[in-house]
Parts: structure tokens; C-alpha cells; sequence
């Protein structure tokens, strides 16, 4: 016992520091999970987040080499990492009343989030930081071997944020949900604090009781908190379900009198489905009927579509359209399964076969370039949130999709934006793209005489069959300011996001 004693008090100090670190990067993983339902998935959100932490572990770093020089700088330190425990352990029970005015703000996303990055991520961070210099102080010293034990510190440091990215990346985020992993990390520093200043106080009663209670306190919120959370009522909040692509929620409301269920992604409702039995395969979002169009390019028989999220059109088009089939490509496996068992994609399957509706979890843009299928039709209904998903969008993967149709075959891409105005930059950079690979490009409305400055759905089809005009044709114009999109340059956040919020 004497010697396992001896092993942690000389080692304690390296699990603590290393463990706090992995903490730091899976916090700030989970952190873009904890906001997009309320910013969106675009850069800004992510860029905000990633200064903010930055920015609280400067100032945990000089904090803690001022507290180093104190007597009862573990004391204090450990009285800040219980506070941290306590504020992230209520985060998840407060986001929606904090974030959620925020997001509504007209100040623009950056602000919004950058303001939503300090209210939930400065104070925590800026603790996690406070600890290092402490333990860098004590261990180093006026050693001879300060290169050394600096190295050896410095080393643990980078192998608990590596161990922290891999943990929360590939397995925390997708297998417990953002909100679970906020009270497991609360709860991991409440049970690490006594590692770094044992509760056993001799020397001074009053602040050992003192550094007991704040233990107790956290403890008790920790485990609160997560027995709250298992226990709200997901019926009447929605269901949300964290994958490794964002928080998707699942959510029932009522739309022109009729039962309907949302498919959320990063605070978008990005597709839907009746929930009576009868309505079930029928279209909610009305863009989506402008893609039957498609049938007057070209016998069409064989189609692709880019982005399934509830897979609510490729259930209306095999549903109505006999013989025919379709190859969904959706890169997030969990959205699939959800679609299977909230959206009734399963009952799909079971009643019209798995042959005339292919599944395939894969990024849209590598699937058609590794395919050898040639389509009548490829349609794109791919975004993250409100911002469509770059890659797509550019030259180059307008190359790829070209190669990927049928002779004389219609690529038809449903985007968020304007005709005219600053609310148009995207729509007429998209146009002007295709514009460089394809003969003809048209945008079409989806909707009677919608207003040209709207920020609505559009449908852009490209082709090269110049047989045929598609209906409800806009006006766009086309400047030298407009930029053409490429893989090199493709600033589809800047383009989208800034004018949608503002």
C-alpha cells in the first residue's frame, strides 16, 4: 500500500494535467455540437468557438502562474475546477433558454456566436488552463533537470488533447449525445479534483470542510443534472440524437392541420414526413415537387439524389413513380436509420423492395466520381443546416456530376437565396459555376410569383439538352463580381450565412 501511495503522489500530478487537457478538446468538440442547432454547422460558429477556448487558455495559463506563487494555490485551484464541474454540469439544462435568444439576435451569426462561445465556454476553459503552470512551478523548481521535467510535462499535455480529440471524435459524440458527455466531463473533474489537493486537510480544518463542501455540491449537481436530462420529456421537446455529422432533432408539430414530423439538422429543418398513415409518402416542402420536372428533359428511369435526411422525396418518387428507381446517397449513417425509424423509410422498404431504392452512406461527390453508373438525373438536396455543402457546389464537382448523367441528363440542385440583392451572392455564384461546365443553366421558382429579393428555395437545373425550357423561369443577372466557385477558392460560409442572419 505504502508503495502504490508513493507511485500517486509522484504521478498524480501527470494524470491530472493529462486528463484535463483530453477534457479541454473533447469540451470544445462538444461545444459546436451544444450551439449549431442554434448558429448552424457553418465556419463562423466553429471559428468562434475554437478563438474563445484559445483565448480562456491564455488567460488560465497566466492566472495559474500567478496563483503558482501562492501557499494555497492548489486549494484555490481546486475550489475553481469544482466551480468548472457545477457550470458545466447545469450548461445542458440552460442552453435552450440562453442560445436560443441569441441565435435571434440581428447582429449577425459571428456575434451571435462568439457572445454564445463566452456565456458557456471562457470561464470553464480559462479554469482548465489555470493548472499547468501550477504543477510546471512545484515540478520544476531550481531542479538542474528543468529542460526535462518542462519536456515531460509539455509531452503529457499534447498526448491528453490527443487522446481527448480521438476519444470525443470518434466515439464520445456519436455514442452518448452531446448533452450525456457535458455532466460526464463535470463529473470526471469533480472525482479528479481530490487527486490534486487531497480533502484530508491537517493543517487547516476550516478550508479542508470548506473544499469537502464545494466537492459535495458539485457532485450532487453533476448527478442531478444527468438524471434530469434522462428524464425530460423528449415527446414535447423533440427528440435529439447526436451523430458524427451534428445533433439531429426529431421533432411532431401540426402544418396546415395535418400531423407532420421535422428532421432538425444544425438549427434547420431540413426535411419532413406526414405521420398519418395515408399522407406518409406525400410531400411536406413544396420545392420538392419542382424535381418531377425532371421528366421532361428525358425519359428519365435511373436517378441519384445527393443529401436523404428524412428521405422525404425518395419516398414520394418511388411511391409514385412505378418501375423506376433511385441511388440516395447520405453521408451520415445514423441519418438513414433515423429516417427507418422515425420517418417510416422502413415501412418503404418492406412494401415496394430494397431494389428500386438504393442506400448509400457515402460523401455525394466521391460516390459519383468512383460510380461507373450513368443517371438520367442527379438531384441535390445536400446541406448542413441552412449553408449547402461546398464541395458540391463547384467546378470541379460540376465536372463530376456531368460525367455521372446520361446523355442530354438534368442535374436539378435546390438552393437557399436570392434572385436579386445581397441575399443573392451564392445563387448567382452557383449559376455562374455551372455556367462553365454545362450549355444550358436556368433557375427555376418553386413557388407562384415569389418576390426576387425573398430569401426562399430556388431550383437551379443545369443540362445540355437545349430541347426543352423549364416553367417558372426568374431573370438572374450575372456580374464580373460574382465569383466563380472552385476547390481552391469556395467561401460558401461568407456567401450563404453572413446575408441569411443579417
Amino acid at each position: 500500500m505504502k508503495k502504490i501511495g508513493v507511485f500517486i503522489n509522484k504521478y498524480a500530478d501527470y494524470l491530472v494535467i493529462f486528463v484535463l487537457d483530453a477534457i479541454g478538446m473533447i469540451l470544445e468538440l462538444v461545444a459546436a455540437r451544444l450551439m449549431t442547432p442554434y448558429f448552424g454547422n457553418s465556419n463562423f460558429v466553429w471559428t468562434a468557438i475554437i478563438g474563445i477556448i484559445l483565448l480562456a487558455g491564455a488567460l488560465g495559463n497566466i492566472i495559474g502562474g500567478k496563483i503558482s506563487s501562492l501557499k494555497l494555490s492548489r486549494f484555490l485551484a481546486c475550489v475553481l475546477l469544482l466551480f468548472a464541474a457545477i457550470y458545466i454540469a447545469v450548461t445542458p439544462l440552460i442552453e435552450y433558454d440562453v442560445l436560443k435568444p441569441i441565435g435571434e439576435w440581428e447582429a449577425g451569426i459571428q456575434a451571435a456566436s462568439v457572445v454564445g462561445s463566452i456565456i458557456f465556454f471562457l470561464i470553464p476553459s480559462t479554469i482548465l488552463g489555470i493548472i499547468p503552470p501550477i504543477v510546471m512551478k512545484e515540478k520544476i523548481g531550481p531542479s538542474k533537470d528543468q529542460g526535462k521535467e518542462s519536456g515531460r510535462i509539455t509531452a503529457v499535455i499534447a498526448l491528453g488533447s490527443l487522446l481527448g480529440t480521438f476519444a470525443g471524435g470518434f466515439w464520445l459524440i456519436p455514442v452518448m449525445g452531446t448533452k450525456v458527455i457535458f455532466v460526464l466531463i463535470a463529473i470526471c473533474i469533480t472525482i479528479l479534483t481530490p487527486l490534486f489537493q487531497p480533502l484530508k486537510n491537517n493543517k487547516n480544518r476550516n478550508l479542508t470542510l470548506f473544499l469537502i463542501f464545494i466537492w459535495i455540491v458539485a457532485f450532487i449537481t453533476s448527478v442531478a443534472s444527468f438524471i434530469t436530462l434522462k428524464n425530460l420529456n423528449i415527446n414535447s421537446a423533440g427528440i435529439s440524437i447526436d451523430t458524427e455529422y451534428g445533433r439531429i432533432m426529431v421533432v411532431d408539430d401540426i402544418r396546415g392541420g395535418d400531423a407532420v414530423r421535422y428532421y432538425k439538422q444544425s438549427g434547420a429543418y431540413s426535411s419532413a414526413t406526414y405521420t398519418d398513415k395515408e399522407l406518409r409518402n406525400e410531400l411536406v416542402f413544396d420545392y420538392m415537387k419542382k424535381y418531377d420536372e425532371m421528366f421532361e428533359f428525358r425519359d428519365v428511369n435511373n436517378v441519384a439524389m445527393i443529401g436523404g435526411a428524412a428521405y422525404q422525396y425518395p419516398k414520394y418518387y418511388i411511391s409514385h413513380f412505378p418501375k423506376k428507381r433511385m441511388d440516395v446517397i447520405e453521408i451520415d449513417p445514423k441519418a438513414t436509420e433515423i429516417a427507418k425509424k422515425y420517418f417510416f423509410l422502413d415501412e418503404l422498404l418492406a412494401e415496394y423492395g430494397e431494389d428500386r431504392l438504393g442506400l448509400y452512406n457515402e460523401d455525394g461527390r466521391l460516390f459519383l466520381a468512383n460510380s461507373d453508373t450513368k443517371y438520367d438525373a442527379i438531384l441535390n438536396d445536400a446541406f448542413s443546416g441552412e449553408v449547402p455543402v461546398g464541395e458540391i457546389a463547384t467546378v470541379e464537382a460540376a465536372k463530376i456530376i456531368k460525367d455521372s448523367l446520361s446523355e442530354n441528363g438534368v442535374y436539378m440542385s435546390n438552393v437557399l437565396g436570392a434572385v436579386s440583392g445581397s441575399k443573392g451572392k451564392f445563387l448567382r455564384a452557383e449559376v455562374k459555376t455551372l455556367k462553365q461546365v454545362f450549355k444550358k443553366v436556368y433557375v427555376a421558382s418553386v413557388y407562384n410569383r415569389p418576390k426576387k429579393d425573398a430569401y426562399i428555395n430556388w431550383m437551379v437545373i443545369a443540362t445540355d439538352n437545349t430541347d426543352y425550357v423549364p416553367s417558372k423561369l426568374v431573370d438572374i443577372d450575372i456580374t464580373d463580381e460574382d465569383i466563380i466557385l472552385t476547390d481552391d477558392y469556395n467561401p460558401v460560409d461568407s456567401l450563404v450565412t453572413t446575408e441569411y442572419f443579417d
